[in-house]
């Protein structure tokens, strides 16, 4: 959540052994740590990879990923490091990444964090938004965890756009961009879903934790604004995908969707959910 240090590349490298940590490195260890508990192997994997791994099942991963890494230095003399180690682990052992292609690892930091971000916000793209959510909706079905998913929109949007400017709009939904990253950790995925409307899945994240989330993106806004030349708050809804309930990306969106409107009925500016 806020706050929480960005575990990169070079920091998993040197968590893996293939260099030596630094004292700033060694402290940013020790807060992920009390963080994250077993979550830091899903972070691991996700720096590695970009792609999302439940937490029990990113620690066993791991393990064998160190231990396919030992192998490899046995059969071939050398040290091919911990991210070839992963990728050849997961495509041609654990069969869990198809189509990988090797590529530099500041080239695949540049590709992955252009190709499919929105232009103004740098959250990702409606279709990525799409591609996560159907993605981890199979993790789910496959391994029962829940997570849930959370929608919410600018109030008033069109208002200000009127009366300020598109250019003065688009600076707003460029910061509250801003806000809702400070609040989402390195695996969730948040998205700008079209206009003024975002959208964040929350993978291992259950209804209530998922509430006090938007609840304190809602109020991060709110104070953001406050004294500012306008106003401007945010409504929510959010919707839960729960082990042993069928369901599909079309329907938890249309849940979501329709607890954010519940939200703009009630008066603006509050989080709406099913079950809270």
């Amino acid at each position: 959540m806020a706050g929480r240090p960005d575990l990169d590349i070079r920091m998993v490298s040197a968590l893996a052994g293939d260099r030596t940590l630094n004292e700033r490195e060694k402290h940013t260890l020790i807060r992920l740590k009390e963080e994250r508990g077993e979550g830091i192997y899903s972070d691991l994997l996700y720096a590695l990879t970009y792609r999302s791994f439940p937490s029990k099942q990113a620690k066993h991963l791991w393990d064998e990923i160190t231990n396919h890494r030992h192998n490899l230095k046995s059969q071939l003399g050398r040290d091919v490091g911990i991210s070839v180690a992963t990728h050849d682990y997961l495509s041609n052992v654990a069969n869990l990444l198809k189509g990988v292609a090797m590529i530099e690892e500041s080239k695949m930091s540049s590709i992955a964090s252009t190709a499919s971000k929105d232009g103004l916000t740098g959250l990702f793209d409606h279709a990525t938004f799409k591609h996560r959510l159907k993605e981890e909706m199979e993790r789910q079905v496959r391994y029962g965890n829940p997570f849930t998913l959370v929608m919410f929109d600018l109030d008033y949007f069109k208002k200000i756009n009127d009366t300020f400017g598109h250019a003065e709009g688009d600076i707003v939904l460029k910061k509250v961009s801003d806000i809702l990253l400070a609040q989402a950790r390195k695996m969730d995925t948040a998205a700008r879903y079209g206009g003024e409307e975002f959208a964040v899945i929350l993978p291992e994240v259950e209804e209530t934790s998922a509430f006090i989330f938007a609840e304190r993106l809602r109020q991060a806004v709110e104070e953001n604004f406050k004294d500012g030349a306008f106003p401007v708050t945010i409504s929510v809804g959010l919707a839960a995908c729960k082990p042993g309930v069928e369901e599909t990306p079309e329907n938890l969106i249309r849940k979501a969707d329709e607890q954010l409107y519940k939200s703009k009925q009630n008066g603006r500016n509050r989080v709406s959910a099913q079950n809270i």
